[in-house]
């Protein structure tokens, strides 16, 4: 009788505990898959937000002139690309692509133009890119749980070291004119300009040749055959020639 009540008791202990193994192991999985839902949860809010709601999260002092109000910058949502959109501002919207992430403004002159690439944990890298006399100004932003967030830290493009061929065919200038060039561009005398895409990735740089120049010779112009750009592709979330 008391072997029988032993294996019973027993037989109770054993069944408790795989109860209770079985209990540890679920909450370890649900804790697991938690993180990975509540990513996949986000993302899927965030992919509903487009251009136009970046847009209106901008902080005033992004824009190329003045700073946009939050109606005003309403009132050009819906009157994009019109001659009428500059009695709201004297940088109305020129294109708004919602599709592709894009959006420029008119009244510059120089280009002013936003876009984002969706990141896999959610968020959205949001870069403005005003230009300048001197080159590019890029500022950049990282939008999450309806907050826009800047990071100072980041650079569009990542790190990369450029030779004066990327931008230029240096075999079609004379040979005073090379020499001039490389040493501009040995002592970083040219500024970078950035383009945006409206469709795709990638970012495309140049420089602006005529500036470039303009102390070589007045009357010398480099060809437009002579003129590269280059490409940097975005691939796993980094940039990459």
């Amino acid at each position: 009788m008391k072997t029988k009540t032993y294996l019973l008791s027993l037989l109770v202990l054993l069944l408790a505990c795989i109860g209770v193994v079985q209990t540890s192991v679920a909450a370890e999985t649900l804790a697991a898959v938690e993180p990975k839902n509540k990513v996949r949860a986000e993302a899927k809010v965030t992919k509903s937000v487009n251009i136009k709601d970046i847009f209106l999260l901008l902080p005033d002092d992004v824009f190329p002139l003045e700073g946009i109000s939050i109606a005003n910058r309403k009132l050009l949502l819906n009157h994009v690309g019109e001659d009428g959109a500059f009695d709201i501002s004297p940088t109305p919207i020129y294109v708004c692509d919602v599709k592709n992430g894009f959006l420029s403004l008119n009244g510059t002159q120089f280009a002013w133009e936003m876009t984002y690439w969706n990141m896999q944990d959610g968020r959205k890298l949001v870069a403005i890119n005003k230009g300048t006399e001197t080159g590019s100004k890029v500022r950049v932003f990282f939008y999450q749980n309806g907050k826009l967030t800047e990071e100072p830290n980041y650079q569009l493009g990542g790190q990369q070291n450029y030779k004066l061929s990327d931008f230029f065919n240096v075999e079609q200038l004379s040979p005073g004119a090379q020499k001039y060039a490389q040493q501009q561009f040995a002592k970083g005398a040219y500024a970078l300009y950035y383009q945006l895409p409206q469709k795709g990735t990638s970012l495309t740089l140049g420089i602006d040749a005529y500036l470039f120049m303009l102390d070589y010779d007045e009357g010398f112009e480099i060809p437009d055959e002579a003129i590269k750009s280059v490409t940097l592709k975005w691939k796993n979330e980094k940039w990459q020639r």
